[in-house]
């Protein structure tokens, strides 16, 4: 059996990384958690609204989410902008040791040695 390394499987599958991401923003502070998750879903729902690019970029400058966090959680903007900053360092982190660490490995001969194929699929377990 061959082992992979997740570094040199490049990029790494967006399902995967989703997961790793979800994973890295529960694991963060309860404070970090519901500011990051408060700013995510603002820039998602001006997201889904905006017809272009351009109406996206108008509409987040018109609808700050860093404002509206600014005046839901009390703070000035600055400490939101801190706050979003050591949040995403702490996500990138987590999913850059969690990519590391991550190992794909072969099992295709033995499968097919076990179960008697000889067709062209490939049999990965995936390791974190």
């Amino acid at each position: 059996m061959e082992n992979l390394e997740a570094s040199s499987i490049e990029p790494i599958n967006p399902i995967l990384f989703e997961f790793f991401h979800r994973y890295a923003v529960s694991n963060l502070s309860d404070k970090k958690r519901e500011i990051y998750q408060f700013i995510e879903n603002k820039e998602n729902q001006l997201e889904i609204i905006s017809l272009n690019e351009k109406e996206f970029i108008q509409l987040m400058s018109e609808n700050s989410p860093y404002k509206a966090a600014a005046d839901y959680f009390s703070l000035d903007i600055l400490s939101i902008k801190n706050v979003m900053d050591e949040a995403q360092d702490d996500i990138d982190r987590v999913i850059n040791e969690k990519c590391n660490r991550m190992k794909w490995i072969d099992c295709t001969e033995k499968m097919r040695k076990t179960y008697g194929c000889n067709d062209n699929q490939w049999s990965f377990i995936f390791v974190s």
